[in-house]
């Protein structure tokens, strides 16, 4: 009751054909590692880009930041009778 050489074969066959399926299906409608390397790249470098012009950035150009006027009460008048 031995195992044929060419029953084996077609077991380690079948064996290919539904783990190769498998593995196919479960990776279905996933992007690749390359596509998340590409935009943690372009992240990285629009980051750089607004970092550099804002250290370029003339801050002369805005006024000097005054405080706002406080509320005062005015001054007391009579009322007249």
């Amino acid at each position: 009751m031995g195992v044929s050489p060419s029953m084996v074969k077609k077991l380690g066959f079948i064996f290919l054909i539904v783990s190769a399926s498998v593995i196919s299906v479960s990776l279905a409608g996933r992007p690749s590692i390359l596509v998340y390397t590409h935009i943690d790249l372009h992240d990285e470098m629009v980051e750089r880009s607004i970092h550099e012009r804002l250290l370029r950035m003339n801050t002369k150009d805005y006024a000097q930041s005054t405080p706002s006027p406080r509320l005062v009460r005015p001054p007391f008048k009579l009322i007249p009778n």
